[in-house]
């Protein structure tokens, strides 16, 4: 059972609960209006306002592109809900399509008293000049009870327009900036401030931070790696290990080398520099699907289908010291070591349970069940001194569990697409979750507030996040690029008044 100081503590702000979707019928409003069509039928229609309201404050009324012909250009639209109800939302060009913005028109729904930050990126084209600009539409509809069910898109736009529901608009001007002028000039500071945006260069399946080097690795659905240099903004490689897609990868630091895994088995290699491979075996005939790292120790943990776990040892030759087997019952998804006791790790399953175990027994110590459907992330993290576990389900959900009283204590409701993966920030009081449909969520880990919403690229699964060497940035791997997010270290945000204008 869930503790219940927690869920009142969240009611009506962090957790949305699932209740039945509110019929566009039911939340019209009496500023829509009535209207006798050429055949004398009566009809409502709905009334755009223009202006100010208390729905959404939205800030900067001016998204500023500095050219770069080279690169995405990524631009911050921050929209903040002070209200107790949700709002939707959708931008578009005022006119027609705009080939050079990459993610335009874009959609999503501001949760109750959370601020959601949109990023806008823009592919310049050939011709662009500094003095070109833009206009953008910003629509909103506020609910008043319920949650969204399904995609919000044009057609839920449309329908809303049909029953008469009350939809507020804002003109923002997209401007060319002279290069080098910083796209958060006249912006309040962001919770989370996107510091680049980088292609992937073919579908990007896994994702690692290198504690000690400014380098971020990707696996790739080819089969290749390439290291990523985010300071020299140079890449390494490609290094082609596999035939099949690169699964899962990792770091291990202290030997300079990087382990994946794929269809074909585990790879272990030096770091992009001396491209020498030391080792290569198969871990079991079906895929890898998660690997894990020792903070200490010369192991390694892998998973597979099947439900299967193997411990490897480095200094023997990469011999399978440990088999655990036999408990779940489907695909083990991810492997995390516990940082406060490594000789612990946690896993999670297709099976729909989360299972802690030690290193001196194949066997696990306790399993923790809750979720509806598979569990496909982990991580582990302290809070009052305590240890805990955050972890993502395809029930569209993340729960919080205590591991002192092995139960869950809280559920994240506010998400609208599976939760594929989860993070504990290492310096910071700050759980991350990504979601299949590309949004970011930004938590607080000692009160479990909703800090922050990030849509980079919606619609692209977050396959990865990091921590990037000792810092408070973040690297999220999403299907099709790499961003660099910068976290705000302090658990505020800018209070209603701050911003330019509402709508």
């Amino acid at each position: 059972m869930e503790h219940s100081g927690l869920e009142s503590m969240h009611a009506g702000r962090e957790k949305a609960t699932n209740l039945p979707c509110a019929s566009l019928e039911n939340i019209m409003e009496d500023s829509s209006y009535e209207r006798i069509n050429s055949q004398g039928v009566s009809r409502r229609v709905y009334k755009v306002i223009t202006g100010s309201c208390e729905a959404l404050d939205v800030h900067p009324l001016e998204l500023r592109f500095p050219l770069d012909y080279n690169a995405l250009i990524p631009c911050p639209l921050h929209l903040t809900n002070n209200t107790d109800e949700q709002v939707a939302f959708k931008l578009k060009p005022k006119r027609g399509i705009y080939s050079c913005f990459r993610n335009i028109p874009l959609y999503g729904v501001v949760p109750q008293w959370s601020t959601y930050t949109l990023i806008v990126i823009m592919t310049p084209p050939a011709k662009l000049s500094e003095d070109t600009d833009f206009d953008l539409i910003l629509q909103s509809i506020k609910f008043g009870e319920g949650i969204i069910q399904g995609q919000c898109n044009d057609r839920f736009f449309e329908a809303a327009k049909e029953v008469g529901t009350v939809m507020h608009e804002v003109t923002l001007k997209a401007v060319s900036a002279p290069q080098g002028e910083t796209i958060y000039k006249h912006t309040i500071p962001p919770v989370m401030k996107v510091i680049s945006v980088e292609r992937a260069r073919q579908e990007l399946y896994s994702i690692d931070a290198n504690p000690e080097k400014s380098w971020i690795i990707i696996g790739h659905s080819g089969g290749y790696v390439r290291i990523w240099d985010y300071v020299t903004q140079r890449w390494r490689g490609p290094i082609q290990i596999s035939r099949g897609p690169v699964d899962c990868i990792k770091f291990i630091a202290r030997k300079q080398w990087f382990v994946a895994g794929s269809s074909d088995g585990i790879h272990v290699q030096e770091e992009a520099i001396k491209k020498k491979k030391i080792q290569r075996f198969r871990a079991r005939v079906s895929s890898v699907t998660s690997l894990a790292v020792h903070p200490t120790k010369p192991y390694v943990l892998s998973s597979s289908y099947g439900g299967l776990i193997k411990l490897w040892d480095w200094d023997k030759g990469w011999e399978c010291i440990t088999t655990f087997e036999g408990e779940h019952s489907d695909v083990v998804c991810q492997l995390a070591f516990n940082p406060n006791d490594t000789s612990s790790f946690a896993s999670v399953s297709n099976d729909r349970t989360i299972k802690v175990w030690g290193l001196d027994s194949p066997k696990s110590h306790y399993t923790l069940s809750g979720h509806s459907d598979n569990v496909k992330c982990l991580d582990f993290f302290t809070r009052d001194d305590g240890q805990y576990l955050i972890t993502g389900s395809v029930d569209n959900t993340a729960k919080i569990w205590d591991l002192q009283k092995k139960t869950c204590i809280l559920t994240l409701e506010v998400f609208r697409s599976p939760v594929i993966y989860v993070f504990s920030h290492p310096n910071l009081p700050v759980l991350i979750t990504g979601t299949r449909n590309g949004i970011i969520y930004l938590w607080s880990s000692t009160d479990f507030r909703l800090r922050g919403i990030l849509n980079i690229l919606r619609g692209a699964d977050v396959m990865g996040l990091a921590c990037l060497m000792e810092s408070r940035r973040v690297v999220i791997g999403q299907s099709h690029a790499i961003s660099i997010v910068d976290i705000d270290d302090e658990e505020t945000i800018g209070s209603k008044g701050d911003f330019e204008s509402s709508i």
